[in-house]
């Protein structure tokens, strides 16, 4: 089984070419949160995810204290980062209680608009085609049964630290919907917490903490959605549109 959570794309993508290419199942974690966790046939367990503060998504730590206690055989990860995934890997073992057989830290385009410009398309496209070269590698690794780390891991002592910053940092009280807003919901349907609600034709954020997976931001359709005064001024990014031809 490939468990997977993603907000842009990029996880999701990644999942399924693992899923496809080892001829295994990707599973959205948010929807085995919600369900439980479903039946697992393989004699592999893959975990893909971004890493967030060089560190672990909230989801992901409350998804492997669920998980935990039901693993067995090949355990693996593949973590996509802008630059580097600090010790993602050593923070989800710690989470599982258990040594992970293979780990690879998968560099896509980075997305964090609350704090920065994504990058341009083609350049988001070239970094897209370098990553399917590289998941070719993983696949044949994970298929193979490969021990080993590799990929974009680094910056681990840094990591310690910022990875404190995250929790602190994810409120939500900075989000809403400007004049563009369209009112089409897409922003409460794929909030991975239900966070958001829509009231009276506009988004409505309902609880003090979200993933800040900023797929709202990125994935709405009007770019309406903003964090605070900078969003506004910078670009947006998710897989799907990247890909799209021009």
């Amino acid at each position: 089984m490939v468990y997977y959570f993603s907000a842009t794309g990029n996880s999701k993508h990644a999942a399924e070419v693992i899923a496809e290419k080892t001829g295994d199942s990707a599973v959205d974690i948010v929807e085995v949160l919600k369900n439980g966790i479903p039946e697992n046939n393989s004699d592999k367990t893959g975990f893909v995810f971004p890493v967030y503060f060089w560190g672990l998504p909230e989801i992901i730590k409350r998804f492997a204290l669920k998980i935990k206690n039901s693993l067995d055989g090949y355990v693996y990860c593949i973590i996509t980062c802008g630059a580097n995934t600090g010790s993602a890997d050593k923070m989800l073992e710690k989470a599982l209680g258990r040594k992970l057989d293979y780990s690879f830290s998968l560099k896509m385009p980075d997305n964090y608009v609350v704090m920065y410009d994504p990058c341009e398309k083609e350049k988001a496209k070239k970094y897209l085609r370098h990553a399917d070269k590289e998941l070719e590698t993983i696949c044949a690794d994970i298929s193979g049964g490969v021990f080993k780390k590799g990929g974009a891991s680094g910056g681990e002592l840094n990591s310690i630290i910022v990875s404190k910053l995250y929790d602190p940092f994810r409120k939500t009280k900075k989000f809403f919907a400007d004049d563009n807003c369209i009112s089409c919901g897409l922003c409460e349907k794929i909030c991975p917490d239900s966070v958001i609600v829509i009231e009276n034709g506009k988004p409505k954020w309902v609880k003090s903490k979200c993933q800040h997976c900023t797929a709202c931001i990125n994935r709405c359709p009007a770019k309406a959605i903003q964090y605070g005064k900078k969003t506004a001024e910078r670009g947006r990014y998710n897989y799907w549109d990247t890909i799209k031809e021009n």
